[in-house]
Order: C-alpha cells, then structure tokens, then sequence
C-alpha cells in the first residue's frame, strides 16, 4: 500500500492511496457537502443526479436560460433567489439550472442544512461551480440565538456571496417566505442579482399540463379546473396532479374531487379588481379576497382620499374570464345591494378580480413584491 502525504501550511495529513485520485478541479457532477467532526467538510457525488423526467411548463426553460447566460457575462459572482410556497416550480427550476450547468462543465455543490462555518468550506474551492441553499431561511436563520455564539445566520454569509477570492460562484437560493430573509439581501442585487417570486401556477401552466395529462374526454373541465386554480392560494402542482389523477380514475365531476379532496379555499388571496359601473364608470382598487366565501364584502374608493363604498357578493360564484392573466369575474346577479343602505355606489354591472403578486399584510401596510 502507498500513501499519500497531503500537505496543508505546517499540516501534514496521510491518506492510504490505493483508491485514491488527485485532481486538479471538481469533475462537473452534482455532490452533496457533508460534515465529519473528525475530517471535517467533503463533498459526496450524488447516486441520483437531478434529473427531471417529466415535460416542463411555464418559464422554466426561459429562466434557466437566463441565469445561466447572465453567470456566463458577469465578472464576478452571481446570486438568484427563487421563493414562493412549495408546489409551485421554483425547485424544479433550480433543478433544470443545476443540470444545464454539469452540461457547461460546472461542479453542483448542494448544501442542504445548517453547517456552521461553511462559507470557509465554500471559498476553498478555487474554481467556478454552483452553489445551491435549499430552504436558504430554515437552515440559516436572518439573526441566530444569542447563546450561540458560532450560529452562523444569514448575515454571516453575506462576504461568501459578495467574494471574490476563490473561483467564480452562481449561488441558488430558494426560500418559501422571502420576509424571513435578512434585509441585507433584499434590494441587493450586486448581490442577490434576481429574486424569482413564485405564488400559484398560472392558467397558462395549468392549461397547458391538463391538456398533455388530462383524459381527452374530460378536456371540457379545463375551463373550470383553471377557474379553481385561481381561487385557491398557492395552487400548486401537487394538487393539479391529485386533480387531474382523480379525473382520469373515477366518474366523478369536478364538484365531487373538490369536495374529496385535501384542497381548500382557506385563506385570502390578492387580488387587484375594476367595479363596472351602469352609468359606464370603472373604479380600480385592490384588496385581500376570499373566493370561498358566499357572503363577502368588498370595499373600494372612488377617488383617492374619498368616501368608501361596498358590495356584498357572493364570490363562490366568481366563474374564470377565460383570459390568461387569470381573471375572476362576478356577474351582476351574484353582487348584492351595497352593505351601507345609505351609500349610493350605482348599479354594478360586474366585477373583474386580477391576481397580483402584492403580498398584504393589512388594509393599511402592504408588502409589495
């Protein structure tokens, strides 16, 4: 048996060398870091690469493609935040990046939990590579507990990202909530370049994998599986698939897989929204709405700094406009008097619902994506 002898400033570290290779660089490949208190960090080529079986829908492709060109331009490093609920394609995206950079003979590094001091691990790699946080703000927090004192938090990694020392990085991060993220990486995109932000599939998305999955038969739901994909929050691949699964499998309407399974209309949605008016008037506003609601009161202001109006509807009735930004339209005869008897908004012809990406925490403070 031979050894190798590893030299590192005044260290010296023996290795038995019958499997062992020494390489110049990281063969492109996808590796996992691990941690051993006694070793310390090392990198494990993963058995099952990233591979992504299934067509991709959306702007997948079109992201990717972006990242990856913008990495190829840039000098320096470069950071993509992907976040939104999970369900919705942003780790599929990171995954399609992930494959077309082996393809360009780039090394993966995916850091999938918490280690302490790992920016130290990730600057040592003295070549360009991408590094991928998944779930960037559960493993590393925006401010770590006091008793700690080696929590490394987000802030503690910001010279990892902004670095320039070893090798040129394209970091992926992807979070479920973006407000748990450190103000120190938001509106910075010399550091963070791009923040991909995800809510629910789109009826583009939905539409288009109805028509490869769905029963040709049953092609005349797609109308209305879209319309409920607009109602529900964070309308994920998961539950089109449970949908589409349970279509294809039973004789049952849209109404009873609804009814059967775990999806609901649970929480409030944004949306901004035009009041058409009989005298020809359109009044714009936005708001928080609950689409599961029968009895829902809708408020708006005329003018800015006006008096308030409202109208209570029946928003279960809300049927999709067939128009691919999404829109929810109540007709005339779902839409009640006005809650104030007193309040004189007009007769309402109808009321279109857009879905936008604003987050509201209140009335009164909103998050602006």
């Amino acid at each position: 048996m031979k050894n190798i002898i590893v030299k590192d400033e005044r260290n010296y570290q023996v290795i038995a060398g019958n499997a062992i290779s020494v390489l110049n660089s990281l063969p492109p490949s996808i590796y996992e870091v691990y941690y051993n208190p006694e070793t310390g960090f090392s990198l494990n080529e993963i058995e099952q690469p990233l591979n992504i079986t299934s067509k991709l829908y959306g702007e997948v492709d079109f992201i990717t493609d972006r990242v990856l060109s913008s990495f190829e331009r840039i000098d320096g490093n470069l950071g993509a935040l992907f976040s939104g609920p999970k369900g919705v394609g942003k780790s599929l995206t990171v995954r399609n990046i992930c494959q077309k950079a082996v393809k360009k003979e780039l090394p993966v590094i995916l850091v999938k939990k918490y280690f302490s001091n790992i920016s130290q691990f990730i600057e040592s790699i003295c070549q360009s590579c991408v590094v991928v946080f998944d779930e960037f703000e559960k493993s590393y927090n925006a401010r770590g507990p006091r008793d700690k004192d080696d929590f490394e938090g987000q802030e503690n990694l910001l010279n990892l990202f902004d670095s320039l020392l070893a090798g040129k990085k394209l970091f992926l991060l992807t979070c479920n909530d973006w407000h748990d993220l450190s103000q120190f990486l938001l509106n910075r995109p010399g550091r963070i370049h791009y923040h991909f932000k995800y809510h629910s599939l789109s009826v583009s998305e939905i539409s288009a994998y109805c028509a490869d999955n769905l029963a040709k038969e049953k092609h005349s739901l797609i109308p209305e599986i879209c319309s409920s994909g607009v109602r529900i929050p964070n309308f994920s691949y998961d539950m089109l698939r449970s949908i589409v699964f349970e279509l294809n499998n039973y004789s049952c309407s849209l109404e009873d897989v609804k009814n059967d399974l775990n999806i609901s209309v649970r929480e409030l949605s944004a949306f901004c929204f035009k009041v058409y008016l009989e005298s020809g008037e359109i009044v714009d506003d936005e708001s928080l709405v609950d689409f599961g609601s029968p009895c829902f009161s809708l408020e708006w202001n005329k003018c800015p700094g006006g008096k308030k109006y409202s109208a209570i509807m029946n928003l279960q009735e809300a049927r999709w406009t067939g128009n691919n930004d999404g829109s929810l339209v109540v007709d005339k005869e779902f839409i009640l008097k006005p809650g104030d008897p007193e309040e004189d908004c007009g007769d309402i012809e109808k009321i279109i619902f857009i879905p936008t990406k604003n987050h509201f925490r209140n009335r009164d403070h909103r998050y602006i994506d």
